[in-house]
């Protein structure tokens, strides 16, 4: 018998992220309770444990991410110097300036997530260029990320316990796609912790096809997608449930990278990508279906807390499911 589905949120906790919940009326606690969650998918960006422990609503902890590493991993200083001017701006975004200080920091970012006691960790494997961002014209292919991205979890694995799980996501970036599955039978060969599987996410992998127009097409693509990994679907553990269609977007904006646009700037561009809206179809409970996933994180953007509710009540009433969660499959 298949373990439950646990249907949890994102969450990452910020500076006042407390006041801003209060004002829905609830608590952290009562906020996921009063929605029929197991819990929360904690972000846990830094290399240091939050000064409160989220251990008792922590199912899934999200661990840092570096959409630029590889030109980090080797040491490859022309590139890095391409986009880093100066010693602090790489610190800024590696919080060093050399790989071992960089694999460091990895490793702190794990015990740092450990704290909370999780059943997984997630792992995105991808590299992007700041520049790559807006050209779409990727330096390297998938099979060269997935080797490398490999190399890097394997130098810091003995950090993770053999009980946690760890779940590796898809981007529309080179890696792990999961639009090929020589791709992902060859990453996971090369993986050397043993509890590990995938963590899909829907919205990340509807990127990967810009012809895309309905949530409709967005699930069937996402079924023939899964269907084609053949046995390796069953590595499919997760699901970040979330649909982007932004095709229209994808196919018409201008392929020109800015070296002076900001940050800002460049997180609107992604965003417009990745749209991280509520499913609204019922049809996407074939994906529950078919998947069956351990874990269901209900990953949605929002503008605040109130807002943020209303589109996990969308998408609960569209995976079928209303305040009490419980999958105990087909």
């Amino acid at each position: 018998m298949r373990r439950k589905t646990k249907h949890l949120c994102n969450y990452c906790f910020m500076p006042g992220q407390e006041k801003e919940i209060l004002k829905t009326g609830k608590t952290l606690e009562q906020f996921v309770a009063g929605l029929g969650l197991a819990g929360i998918e904690l972000l846990v960006y830094r290399n240091v444990p939050y000064f409160k422990s989220f251990e008792h609503l922590a199912v899934g902890v999200h661990l840092n991410y570096w959409p630029m590493w590889l030109a980090m991993y080797r040491n490859d200083k022309e590139v890095l110097s391409r986009f880093f001017t100066s010693k602090d701006a790489l610190k800024d975004y590696y919080g060093t300036t050399y790989c071992m200080g960089w694999l460091r920091n990895i490793r702190d970012n794990i015990k740092a997530a450990l704290v909370e006691k999780p059943e997984y960790l997630v792992w995105h494997v991808a590299e992007c260029t700041l520049e790559e961002v807006f050209t779409f014209k990727f330096e390297h292919s998938d099979m060269e990320i997935v080797t490398a991205a490999a190399a890097v979890f394997n130098r810091v694995a003995d950090e993770v316990p053999e009980d946690v799980l760890v779940l590796f996501e898809n981007l529309w970036w080179p890696g792990l796609r999961l639009t090929d599955p020589v791709v992902v039978h060859a990453f996971f060969e090369k993986i050397k912790h043993k509890n590990v599987g995938i963590m899909l996410d829907t919205g990340h992998l509807m990127n990967t096809n810009p012809e895309l127009q309905t949530e409709q097409d967005g699930i069937e693509y996402i079924l023939k997608t899964v269907k084609a990994l053949g046995e390796d679907r069953k590595l499919i553990r997760g699901l970040h449930l979330n649909c982007s269609l932004s095709g229209d977007y994808v196919k018409t904006f201008e392929r020109v990278f800015d070296s002076e646009s900001s940050n800002i700037e460049r997180m609107k561009h992604v965003i417009k990508i990745d749209q991280h809206r509520p499913f609204t179809d019922k049809a996407v409970q074939k994906l529950l279906r078919f998947i069956k996933p351990d874990y269901v994180v209900h990953e949605l953007a929002y503008r605040d807390f109130s807002d943020f509710e209303k589109n996990i009540e969308v998408q609960l009433t569209a995976c079928g499911r209303k305040l009490s969660i419980d999958d105990e499959g087909d």
